[in-house]
């Protein structure tokens, strides 16, 4: 399977009024999953031992993540209009007691404490920074792969209070 796009959900469409605190984007990745799983009965052994069954949810992804990076589209904090947010941001998979620098997203370490997923549905992001208030702003969300392949996607216009 393999990144097909990618959607922001908001709580409403348009301006949405809250805290840096109570900020919290969610992504979710829509995957083009393929049938692999076809028999060429032109080439099909007899003599050979085949597996009668197969776990559920077992996919192949095509590629890997290689880089995610947040932009705005105002000045956040000292952050110039366009320039990467990913130092101030964080995401989780979860809750956001569990939660991962945003290089995580893509060069992940393998510990017990991080329950990396190779290709997530949904991430979370939020702000480990407090924004400076009154501050209107649109997220930019891009994400590229192994295939040089780029997912844009920009959420609604959020005012911190």
């Amino acid at each position: 399977m393999h990144l097909q796009s990618l959607v922001i959900y908001d709580e409403t469409d348009g301006v949405i009024t809250t805290t840096s605190e109570d900020l919290l984007l969610y992504v979710n990745f829509i995957y083009d999953y393929q049938d692999i799983t076809t028999i060429n009965t032109s080439n099909f052994n007899f003599n050979t031992a085949l597996a009668t069954t197969c776990p559920d949810n077992v996919y192949i992804y095509e590629h890997e993540f290689t880089n995610l990076n947040i932009t705005a589209d105002q000045d956040i904090n000292g952050i110039i209009a366009g320039e990467s947010l990913n130092e101030i941001m964080k995401f989780s998979y979860y809750d956001r007691d569990n939660s991962f620098e945003i290089i995580e997203f893509y060069n992940p370490t393998n510990t017990e404490d991080n329950p990396f997923q190779q290709s997530p549905d949904l991430i979370t992001l939020f702000f480990n920074d407090t924004i400076v208030s009154p501050t209107a702003f649109k997220l930019t969300i891009t994400i590229e792969n192994s295939n040089e392949d780029t997912f844009t996607v920009t959420s609604n216009t959020y005012i911190i209070e």
